[in-house]
């Protein structure tokens, strides 16, 4: 008689042979729902594949599991309305100083232009705004095509629009000290630790490293998605205003934290703010009370209760 083929049964024998109890139909149900390799294995350690985090059970990596999903999921929203706000509000100061919804004045008015290596980055920054626009106008966006097709240019909110994080980022970096300072303004980044207005962007990838994280199901709670490191001067500002200390910029609580402290200068609601940091403490309490303590501690830095409860307090000032 032909042998059926049931893997996760063999990949749960290798588990427990690897010391995590697991067995039953509803473990095995589990586990094949978040899938062996971006489930089990994408939990199964802490920022670096060296730093195995010390499961006995299978119960214990499905309250991990559980739990990052509970931070995507309340941090979703959140994301994609700030990505949203920072757009906006940069298309509007950008377009304000050349006069112009032209990119082409856009390149001629707003970009640095004073050495060979200023004009090198205009140039590429140029290239990768068209390169975007073709790669979208051939994946079919309705924005792009009604103007290609209508013979327009295309612009700068449509450009924006279509945008990456990332790729704002770019072509903010390029653009003259006067137009970041006032788009750090409206973001609530103050002169004093961004007198060049080179933090602008460095903001901007931070917060695009979570949005992608979230966005794309990816695993966030040891902060492993961040693509860089923070300056000191970007946790200096956070610890500035919000007064929380310890800020490193290198956990997702601290993005977390980073992420109200941009929404609540651009005058997001406080009441969503509230709920938003009182849903995480409520999922981080949950975890401690399932979680042995040395065990919790792999997951979450210690300081992370205490952070978000100042975090509370600093949405309740004016």
């Amino acid at each position: 008689m032909k042998k059926s083929y049931a893997p996760y049964n063999s990949l749960m024998r290798h588990m427990r042979r690897s010391g995590i109890e697991i067995s039953g139909s509803s473990q095995k149900r589990h586990l094949q729902l978040t899938g062996y390799y971006h489930g089990y294995k994408g939990y199964r350690f802490n920022k670096e594949p060296t730093n195995l985090i010390p499961y006995k059970s299978y119960n214990e990596l499905r309250y991990v599991i559980d739990f990052d999903e509970s931070l995507k999921s309340i941090m979703y929203l959140p994301l994609m309305q700030l990505e949203a706000a920072i757009k906006s509000i940069s298309c509007e100061i950008i377009t304000s100083h050349v006069k112009s919804s032209s990119f082409a004045d856009v390149f001629e008015k707003a970009m640095l232009n004073g050495n060979y290596e200023e004009r090198k980055q205009k140039l590429r920054c140029r290239d990768n705004v068209y390169s975007t626009m073709t790669r979208r106008f051939n994946d079919s966006s309705k924005i792009v095509c009604h103007y290609y097709n209508n013979d327009q240019y295309i612009p700068l909110w449509a450009i924006i629009e279509e945008m990456t994080l990332g790729d704002l980022s770019t072509l903010i970096e390029r653009l003259k000290p006067s137009i970041k300072f006032d788009i750090s303004s409206e973001l609530g980044i103050p002169l004093t630790f961004n007198t060049d207005g080179k933090l602008l962007p460095k903001f901007i990838l931070r917060v695009k490293d979570l949005r992608n994280a979230v966005a794309h199901n990816r695993v966030v709670f040891d902060g492993r998605y961040s693509g860089f490191k923070a300056r000191n001067s970007l946790c200096d500002i956070i610890k500035q205003d919000t007064g929380i200390s310890s800020i490193r910029l290198d956990s997702v609580v601290d993005d977390i934290i980073l992420i109200v402290f941009l929404m609540k200068n651009l005058r997001f609601n406080k009441t969503q703010l509230h709920k938003i940091v009182t849903q995480l403490i409520a999922e981080i309490e949950k975890l401690y009370a399932k979680l042995d303590y040395v065990l919790y501690k792999e997951i979450m830095p210690s300081d992370a209760h205490t952070k978000l409860i100042a975090l509370k307090k600093y949405i309740a000032k004016k």
